[in-house]
């Protein structure tokens, strides 16, 4: 009987090792968060503006670079991809001779989708960034 549970006492450690490398492994490779170099922010400029967009990645550790499209005209459509480290981006969109005040804002979180926006606009003080369907 004592070699039984010697036996069954082995037998627990086996299992027990065993869990602990899957579970391990499974830490191992699990997802960051930084994004996939596949998903992207677009804009369509369906306004009577030249507009610029500069889009600020942000890392783990804050800025990890900027990207700045300029004079995007009317009907132009543009986008950027998240880059590999990214945790989220601030874009800043600026209408050319918008007078209804500062340019407009984007913050996104979420870097594991893709995002799109619309925008629309007439001189010289109407503006708007709309989140719309990819």
């Amino acid at each position: 009987m004592k070699a039984g549970t010697h036996r069954m006492k082995r037998a627990g450690g086996y299992s027990a090792a065993a869990l602990v490398i899957a579970l391990g492994g499974g830490i191992l490779t699990a997802p960051s968060a930084a994004a996939s170099t596949e998903n992207f922010i677009s804009f369509k400029n369906d306004a009577l503006y030249f507009v610029d967009t500069c889009f600020e990645w942000q890392g783990s550790e804050g800025v990890l670079k900027t990207d700045c499209y300029h004079a995007k005209a009317k009907g132009a459509s543009w986008k950027a991809y998240f880059p590999k480290d990214a945790t989220g981006a601030t874009v800043k969109v600026t209408f050319a001779g918008y007078t209804g005040g500062p340019p407009k804002t984007v913050t996104i979180d979420n870097v594991n989708e893709n995002h799109c926006y619309k925008l629309e606009g007439t001189w010289p003080n109407f503006a708007e960034v709309l989140h719309v369907s990819c």
